[in-house]
């Protein structure tokens, strides 16, 4: 229990065993540490409850505003099954709940394990008796403490679908973000796309147009649209990339004959959009096991070196860019813009 760090044994007495242990040229074997682990997901603490937290205006606000919160469940509650643990939903804004009557429910429930779920607004706080959990986040959402996290990959799957856009020819590649996604993801989607302007040293470049909540949002894009003409355009989100389309066509330009659109996050596997699907269900199961394997070395509290696992995104054909080997035809019209 002393080497487990086991929060049952006095602080001095665990790192006393662990030194004489290290002095003794102890090291533990793989094949055992692996039944025990196992042993224990079956046989120890049966059927341990681990936390899904949010914090949204409603209870089910989170499952409702993006299909990848949702995806992010099934996929721990999948995982945690199959490793002997439940997963309970907790609500933060439940009417008469605050932290000390949170921490005492997970007190008397012995729950030590917590999955922070996205939070509403990016780049957070979020305040508990660290000491006594381990707690594992998923995305960026929550800025403080610094725990650690699973996250989807947004620089390698934005550098994916413009590498699959200039392989079908399109050159003016523009990119349009809601800053607040922007900010979610603490910048990383619009640091690859400039990444990628500078790369190919491009001239006359098309700029970045960042949305704010409250502009008039399609009179920016038609405006920008017009004055710099891109061939093919990439965001991000569930519902905005619908937005995007439907101001394309407001513009006189059809999707994809025109212009290009392609989504860098949330795109599922089979549908119109064409663009990044991100393994949403496999990033749940991800931040289970990170979690899991923190409870059965007691890693509770805070971590000295937080822990980033980023997963990789996949490219779906779709039916809103131009087609694989596609060439422009012979005295065609370059541009829908003339």
């Amino acid at each position: 229990m002393a080497l487990r760090n086991h929060p049952s044994l006095a602080k001095a007495t665990r790192e006393r065993v662990c030194e004489l242990a290290e002095q003794m040229g102890y090291r533990p074997d793989p094949a055992l540490s692996a039944l025990a682990s196992y042993r224990h997901g079956k046989h120890g603490r049966v059927g341990e409850t681990l936390a899904w937290v949010t914090n949204w205006a409603t209870s089910d606000e989170w499952e409702h505003t993006s299909p990848v919160y949702r995806s992010y469940y099934t996929g721990a509650c999948r995982r945690a099954e199959r490793l002997g643990y439940r997963v309970a939903h907790f609500w933060l804004r439940e009417p008469g709940m605050n932290r000390e009557r949170f921490e005492q429910i997970l007190y008397s429930r012995g729950i030590r394990g917590l999955l922070l779920a996205p939070l509403p607004l990016p780049l957070v706080s979020f305040d508990l008796t660290w000491p006594r959990y381990a707690a594992v986040t998923i995305g960026t959402s929550i800025q403080r403490p610094s725990l650690h996290r699973v996250t989807f990959s947004p620089h390698s799957s934005t550098m994916l679908a413009l590498n699959r856009l200039r392989r079908r020819g399109y050159r003016r590649i523009g990119c349009v973000l809601p800053v607040e996604a922007d900010k979610r993801t603490e910048h990383a989607w619009l640091a690859a796309f400039l990444l990628d302007q500078y790369s190919h040293q491009e001239i006359n470049p098309v700029p970045p147009l960042l949305l704010h909540p409250k502009q008039r949002r399609r009179d920016r894009f038609c405006a920008w649209l017009k004055t710099h003409r891109p061939e093919a355009v990439i965001t991000v989100g569930a519902r905005f990339p619908l937005a995007v389309r439907e101001w394309c066509g407001d513009c006189g330009l059809a999707v994809p004959e025109d212009c290009g659109l392609a989504v860098i996050s949330n795109v599922p596997l089979k549908g119109e959009l064409s663009g990044i699907h991100e393994p949403s269900e496999e990033m749940g199961e991800t931040a289970v096991d990170v979690l899991t394997g923190m409870l059965y070395r007691n890693e509770l509290g805070l971590p000295l070196l937080p822990r980033r696992t980023m997963l990789e995104g996949t490219w779906v054909e779709g039916r809103t860019v131009r087609r694989a080997g596609w060439r422009r035809e012979v005295g065609k019209q370059s541009s829908p813009y003339v």
